[in-house]
């Protein structure tokens, strides 16, 4: 039989890789021709190469099919879209989930999910992926270490406010936890500074964030952060697709008369946005009628 298209499904997690070397011939049948695990770690992935070589077809591309999962996809992605005859698709997760849906597909297991992901890069015509730019992704690195810079501030904060408040506070504790918080605010300022920067030197990506900060509760850093995780929008196109990347997609679980739970969003997706959404959405809910009667 005549091949028609080869793809590698990649289940990828923080520590391995799922893989699913498959084939479509001609007559749309469907036949898997090896499943592999590897370390996520560079040093496997010209070992993942040769495996994938060995079984291709060289007059065809290999298409490779992976989900967005935080950040754990990237240098996989990377690797492979820099070598010529390989095309790489990153699909967001909610892609994945309705395609296992249509199957009726139960089970959830690394094996299975990369043998989906295999099937779907052969039956879908899927976008080919296009990496970050330089400044999206030094914007996103810059956003995330002030986003931990904040969480370690706070927490210091709060040691602080506890030995204050306790019995015979000790004074060089206090010390040393002020010159903490010193020095951790000088350096989410100089961040600030670093985002400011770079953002000031694209006119273009200044003029849309300068235009989303007019939203109530939306400042520079928030618009920034959000952006630079979102990639510029580059993967999506409706704000559907958006709400269920970040996990603010509602889920309600009901059944008969005995389980009714309550609606809550399904956390599903990037922490990070919803990390620096949350104190702009309380902010327009209490200086925005609006927001605040949509709040209540």
């Amino acid at each position: 039989m005549n091949l028609l298209k080869q793809n590698v499904g990649l289940e990828v997690d923080s520590k391995k890789i799922k893989v699913s070397f498959q084939v479509m011939y001609q007559d749309l049948s469907i036949k898997i021709l090896g499943s592999r695990t590897w370390d996520n770690s560079v040093k496997t992935f010209d070992t993942m190469k040769e495996w994938i070589e060995k079984k291709r077809i060289e007059e065809f591309d290999v298409h490779l099919t992976m989900e967005a999962t935080g950040v754990y996809y990237e240098n996989l992605a990377y690797f492979f879209n820099e070598r010529s005859s390989f095309i790489v698709h990153v699909l967001l997760p909610n892609m994945s989930n309705a395609f296992r849906k249509s199957l009726n597909e139960k089970s959830k297991t690394d094996e299975i999910d990369a043998r989906l992901l295999g099937q779907m890069g052969l039956e879908r015509q899927l976008r080919e992926w296009e990496p970050m730019s330089d400044q999206m992704r030094q914007l996103k690195k810059l956003n995330r270490e002030r986003l931990r810079l904040h969480k370690e501030k706070t927490m210091v904060s709060n040691q602080l406010h506890a030995e204050q408040a306790s019995y015979d506070p000790k004074k060089t504790s206090i010390k040393r936890f002020e010159k903490r918080l010193e020095f951790l605010a000088k350096q989410i300022e100089q961040i600030e500074k670093e985002l400011r920067s770079n953002v000031n030197k694209d006119p273009e990506l200044k003029q849309r964030i300068d235009h989303a900060c007019t939203a109530k509760g939306l400042g520079f850093i928030t618009v920034c952060g959000v952006v630079s995780e979102l990639n510029g929008f580059a993967l999506f196109t409706n704000r559907g697709q958006i709400v269920s990347y970040t996990g603010y997609d509602v889920i309600k679980k009901e059944s008969g008369s005995t389980v009714n739970s309550p609606t809550k969003i399904s956390k599903k997706g990037n922490s990070y946005i919803r990390q620096m959404l949350y104190m702009s959405a309380m902010s327009a809910a209490r200086s925005d009628e609006h927001h605040r009667d949509y709040y209540h």
